[in-house]
């Protein structure tokens, strides 16, 4: 599948030949990630470490990012080749003229939008999907140190980045100092908005679960109204406990008077729970738990019968809810 993706896109319109990369342009508020062992992604899939550009333990967020291997990249985009073979999937990778591309080369800024930090690459789950040992093998170490943390702080605070999404290819809440990383974040950055994505398991305490109010918004994958659905993707999943954490983080919030973090439910969708009496369960859940949102995405997957045809082909899931750059969402609570 990912071979004829890249096919299609290395076949030029007559209008367009080369590419760019809105992450490498600067203009991404997403796909750059300082990695748990300080090395440095150009995106958020990167499960093989071809997408490295850098080590922030041997140079600055400026050298890399202006240094050799993403220029690298940018050049070979430019002249109508991808950069890495994910290239081909990645949302940020825009199509334009090879006059174009020439003078975007020399339009690039530092991001400034916001940014990925992944504390840690250790996960609770094994997911069908995911390789989690070549996970493991391409960091050399799989949590952050606080100290390491301080130096994301202040790389933030220096370039004014506003936003990032606290997660990439890990569990944020495996780490046992998040409250102590988060709380080190917002001391450099007073008004940065924290987005994390969590299976909501390992919220097993009282002192995580005050950590989830220093976040802007929380997105619950929980991909199942019932333990058997929900297991049939995320291995090793609790549904209890994932909903059970999710109600709470609620609970406190509303019992503290805040309006943060903003609660979504977020439920990727396959073959196996495209039911639309799965789907309704699943809403009716969230309004019992309370959150704010519930959003479901269409799954990828490498095996083609457990891609869900009637996310893109029922009209049922044509009219659930809005339309978002997830895929569909419904508001439970007014924004």
């Amino acid at each position: 599948m990912l071979r004829s993706v890249i096919n299609k896109i290395l076949q030029p319109s007559k209008n367009t030949n080369a590419y760019y990369c809105k992450a490498l342009q600067g203009e991404s508020s997403y796909n750059i990630c300082i990695n748990c062992d300080m090395t440095i992604s150009c995106n958020c899939q990167d499960f093989l470490g071809d997408g490295h550009i850098g080590d922030l333990s041997k140079n600055t967020f400026e050298e890399i990012y202006y240094g050799k291997k993403a220029q690298s990249f940018r050049e070979r985009l430019a002249n109508g080749k991808l950069a890495i073979p994910l290239c081909a999937r990645c949302a940020e990778l825009q199509s334009v003229t090879k006059g174009e591309a020439r003078l975007l080369l020399k339009k690039v800024k530092m991001p400034h939008l916001a940014i990925m930090v992944e504390n840690t690459v250790l996960c609770n789950l094994q997911c069908r999907f995911c390789d989690r040992e070549r996970i493991y093998n391409i960091r050399k170490k799989k949590r952050m140190s606080l100290d390491d943390m301080e130096k994301v702080a202040k790389l933030l605070h220096r370039h004014r980045i506003g936003a990032i999404s606290f997660h990439n290819l890990g569990e944020p809440f495996a780490s046992d100092t998040i409250h102590e990383e988060l709380a080190l974040l917002i001391r450099e950055n007073p008004d940065l908005k924290i987005y994390l994505s969590t299976n909501g398991v390992l919220i097993d305490s009282t002192k995580k679960l005050e950590s989830c109010l220093l976040l802007e918004h929380m997105y619950f994958s929980i991909d199942g109204p019932t333990q058997d659905i929900l297991t049939r993707y995320q291995v090793g999943g609790n549904f209890e406990a994932s909903f059970r954490n999710m109600k709470s983080v609620v609970e406190l919030r509303n019992a503290r008077g805040q309006k943060t973090p903003t609660v979504e439910w977020k439920y990727v969708v396959f073959a196996w729970n495209d039911d639309e009496e799965m789907i309704e369960a699943a809403i009716q859940l969230a309004k019992e738990a309370g959150v704010d949102l519930i959003s479901f995405a269409q799954g990828g997957s490498p095996e083609e019968d457990c891609i869900s045809r009637r996310y893109s082909e029922a009209v049922y899931f044509q009219t659930l809810g809005v339309a978002s750059w997830r895929g569909r969402e419904i508001w439970l609570n007014t924004p």
